[in-house]
């Protein structure tokens, strides 16, 4: 899919009536509250509601109220910060191996 697309395609499911609708019940349910600060013990005002399991990874569960949670700006930025950096990671330790010439074949020993 094309950047384009996707990005029309993002657009047009978080301005839905659908979507509006399920992140007004989770903010409510949530009472307004981050639930990544409640969970150490920190009461944080927020109005981000936010996909557990990304929206790309699994479309399914863009709607389901338990893959929905409220989270403030900065839980929501580190989240997503952690995400890129695996990612990001994941990338570099595939991009290393390819480029490597010494492969490490890890063996039992001969005794």
């Amino acid at each position: 899919m094309s950047r384009k697309k996707y990005t029309d395609n993002y657009n047009k499911f978080y301005h839905s009536k659908e979507w509006q609708a399920v992140r007004l019940r989770v903010l409510q349910r949530d009472n307004y509250l981050c639930q990544v600060c409640k969970r150490a013990g920190r009461i944080t005002p927020a109005t981000t509601v936010h996909h557990i399991k990304a929206v790309r990874v699994d479309y399914g569960k863009r709607l389901d109220p338990n893959n929905l949670e409220t989270i403030c700006k900065a839980c929501h930025n580190a989240e997503h910060n952690e995400r890129a950096k695996s990612l990001h990671d994941k990338q570099e330790k595939i991009k290393s191996a390819r480029r490597s010439d010494v492969f490490v074949f890890n063996a039992n020993p001969e005794t």
